[in-house]
């Protein structure tokens, strides 16, 4: 089996692909104090608890957003399999031109999302529609693939986490606020309003986004893709239709490998 791993900023995705087909997915909360062992530790509890034997994984690939964990997972990774992982990252095969003025620059997870895409949109035969890609996670990610498969860039703002912060630690009142989906714009209490303001306002966003997009792409229409881990917080406040795929960034990383080995 492949295992897929996503270094994100609150928690590490694992993936395990058996063929072609996600046959395992676990979380693990990021933490840069942990170190491999620890890692391993928490990696080898989960795969006992699924009853998955560590020798059932063969190969590995690897995305990474918090630099200083990627060579922390790769040994562990190491250690624990006994294989190298691939890691997406710079002369890595990718399957796609990417058109932005520094394709070095371009996160590992966004590549990832973009290569899944891609490969939904060949297998479904509609290659030649234009995409938007929306990942709600700590930051929240809307890119662009054009009608010639192009990855030709996008737009990263706040995310939902990040907005709830701030809004409870630059004020002496506002209250803690959890992500979910509002009754009402028009709140009844602090609470209320808070996530009516982040929520309902990221939602406004992301579609404001993809009118934006669309016409800088000079098209009616695209297809839509949200995943994150705040996805489910605000897609059912979004005008635009959208497919929702949680575990999109892992499959794009079990394409990447594909295109590498």
């Amino acid at each position: 089996m492949l295992l897929a791993i996503e270094i994100d900023n609150s928690v590490i995705n694992f993936g395990l692909f058996d063929a072609d087909r996600l046959a395992q997915s676990f979380k693990v909360a990021t933490d840069i104090n942990k170190t491999s062992d620890e890692y391993a530790l928490a990696v080898s509890g989960i795969l006992g608890f699924y009853n998955i034997e560590r020798c059932s994984v063969d190969s590995a690939v690897l995305s990474s957003v918090v630099p200083q964990l990627t060579e922390i997972l790769l040994d562990m990774v190491k250690r624990l399999f006994g294989v190298d992982a691939t890691v997406v990252g710079k002369g890595i095969k990718t399957g796609f031109p990417i058109k932005i003025d520094n394709p070095s620059e371009l996160g590992s997870d966004l590549v990832a999302n973009a290569a899944a895409v891609i490969d939904i949109c060949k297998n479904e035969s509609i290659s030649k529609t234009p995409c938007i890609i929306i990942d709600v996670g700590t930051a929240t990610t809307v890119f662009a693939i054009n009608s010639r498969g192009e990855y030709i860039g996008g737009s990263i703002l706040a995310g939902i986490e990040m907005s709830f912060g701030a809004l409870h630690g630059k004020t002496a009142l506002l209250p803690t606020v959890s992500a979910a989906e509002p009754a009402r714009a028009i709140g009844k209490n602090s609470y209320e309003s808070v996530r009516a303001g982040v929520i309902l306002g990221h939602a406004m966003m992301i579609d404001g986004f993809i009118d934006r997009f669309l016409a800088e792409m000079g098209s009616d229409s695209a297809e839509i893709f949200i995943t994150g881990e705040y996805a489910q917080s605000v897609i059912g406040s979004c005008n635009h239709n959208m497919r929702h795929i949680p575990e999109l960034t892992l499959m794009g990383l079990a394409c990447i490998y594909k295109n590498n080995i």
